[in-house]
């Protein structure tokens, strides 16, 4: 296995951005292999399969019975994240996600302090997510118990 020197490009490098890489410093070591599809899956897994489940009543109730509008402006909102993300790793073609984009793009200390909340993020997100289904999922399966006494 050859290592290029850092802030070289690494030879055969197609206009993905690689030969940027080297401008930051890096040699690009690792094959990326990541599609489309395969983000896709990641997100699914990461964020739970149930987690619509566990929130439908609130979504339901604080959207007076329009679920699907509420889901339709969050996937623009989750679109425009995308796309900003998209720009912003071809602008910071380097590992670190939010942590590098915004230490790169406006300085070191918004970026200490990004890297630090989206791995909080990380962390508690899906925790609050299995702890909800698991109330949704207990709450659901009481039998309710009305009637004479």
């Amino acid at each position: 296995m050859t290592t290029a020197k850092p802030g070289a490009a690494q030879p055969g490098a197609s206009d993905s951005g690689e030969e940027t890489l080297g401008s930051f410093g890096y040699a690009q070591e690792l094959k990326r292999s990541l599609s489309l599809t395969d983000l896709v899956v990641y997100g699914l897994v990461f964020m739970v399969p149930i987690a619509p489940f566990t929130i439908f009543g609130v979504v339901f109730n604080g959207s007076k019975g329009m679920v699907a509008l509420t889901y339709l402006i969050g996937l623009v909102a989750m679109l425009f994240t995308a796309l900003s993300y998209r720009e912003m790793s071809r602008a910071f073609p380097i590992a670190g996600s939010v942590y590098a984009y915004a230490g790169r793009g406006i300085n070191d200390k918004v970026g200490f302090l990004a890297g630090w909340a989206i791995l909080l993020d990380y962390l508690l997100i899906p925790t609050l997510l299995y702890v909800m289904s698991a109330a949704a999922l207990t709450s659901s399966s009481r039998p309710s118990r009305s009637g004479p006494g």
